[in-house]
């Protein structure tokens, strides 16, 4: 960064448009300089009334666009408290102002209008825009020179359009009229465009720059708000209804559950399965077995509380592997495989179940 702005200082300033000439500026120059030459020419050819009359319009138009070219081109539009701040260093004085902006590359307080143009390294006051036909910047010292002289460029191509129809008309010079045909109309659209442009921004009181700016700010707010979009999975189900962190606290809760065996009052305990010996005919009556009547073991409340414990464990264990089945496999196979799960964890129960009435039984006997 600050090495640029040392290029930047070391460059020369171009004070004006005449400072150094540009490709476009002569081109610019010479082609507007031999269209007024033939409009006269062809004034001149014109029938008397007419001809006067033409002569009049086209002095006034070329004079006012050699006046205004000139004006817009040989004034410095560089901003009055740069100069003035410029002036006070050389004289080794110390500048005095209330102004927060501040360019680096000129060393100097600037206008908030203001801005830097790094084709003719120069802060220009209220600054609208380049222009590469006259090879100087457009700011409020000669934008209504360069107003003017759009005007006047539009009115003179309309005369000399209609000159062109006039010499096709008349049969004369058809080589000529024929060449400025084809150059007239798109120079005439491309100036009355430039005059919409500019009456739209005086209307709207905005500058070129601003214009510009705000179109680009628009189109970097639409890129903004595309990669900002959600992308929304293809697949429906318990993963698009709770949310990654959401997941992740009830996981994370479940975990501490299991870890931690917090207890909580069950108002509804499970009944115990019948349990069923390897002597016992299955296809006799089933009788429900009570712990608390046909063990020798008596039921106390730390027994209950023990079993209690083990059920909310297993009911937890089973949340669990449910919440981490959903999160690892797809979405389609989940239903089936949570209810492979419930059958597992339900024999995992019973089992427990049957082991621990077949201890009592052994104790008994």
């Amino acid at each position: 960064m600050n090495a640029d702005i040392e290029k930047e200082r070391l460059r020369p300033i171009r004070r004006h448009g005449c400072s150094d000439i540009q490709l476009y500026q002569a081109v610019s120059w010479i082609y507007t300089v031999f269209d007024m030459i033939i409009s006269f020419m062809i004034a001149f050819l014109m029938d008397e009334g007419v001809k006067e009359f033409m002569l009049i319009v086209l002095t006034i138009l070329t004079m006012g666009i050699i006046y205004t070219c000139l004006r817009a081109t040989l004034i410095d539009p560089t901003d009055s408290i740069v100069l003035k701040e410029q002036n006070f260093k050389l004289k080794g004085l110390e500048f005095k102002t209330d102004l927060k902006t501040y360019c680096l590359v000129c060393q100097a307080h600037v206008m908030e209008k203001s801005k830097h143009c790094f084709s003719c390294n120069k802060c220009v006051e209220v600054f609208d825009h380049h222009c590469i036909w006259l090879n100087n910047c457009i700011g409020i010292k000669n934008y209504n020179y360069f107003f003017i002289l759009v005007i006047l460029l539009v009115i003179f191509k309309c005369l000399r359009i209609i000159q062109d129809i006039l010499l096709l008309l008349n049969y004369a010079f058809q080589i000529l009229a024929l060449i400025s045909i084809i150059l007239d109309p798109p120079i005439l659209f491309v100036l009355s465009y430039l005059l919409g442009m500019h009456l739209f921004f005086k209307y709207k009181g905005i500058s070129t720059y601003d214009w510009i700016k705000m179109k680009k700010d628009k189109e970097k707010l639409k890129v903004q708000q595309q990669q900002q979009l959600p992308k929304m999975n293809e697949s429906a189900g318990y993963g698009q209804l709770l949310s990654t962190s959401k997941r992740f606290d009830l996981k994370s809760s479940l975990s501490n559950k299991t870890d931690n065996k917090v207890p909580q009052q069950n108002f509804f305990p499970k009944p115990l399965p019948l349990q069923v010996s390897k002597n016992q005919n299955l296809s006799g009556p089933q009788v429900t077995q009570l712990q608390s009547i046909f063990t020798n073991k008596p039921t106390s409340p730390n027994n209950n509380e023990q079993l209690r414990k083990e059920y909310e464990e297993v009911d937890g264990r089973q949340i669990f592997n449910k919440v981490i089945a959903e999160d690892s496999e797809p979405q389609q196979n989940s239903d089936s495989r949570n209810e492979e799960n419930d059958h597992e964890i339900d024999n995992e129960i019973e089992i427990e179940i049957q082991n621990k009435n077949e201890q009592s039984e052994k104790e008994q006997n």
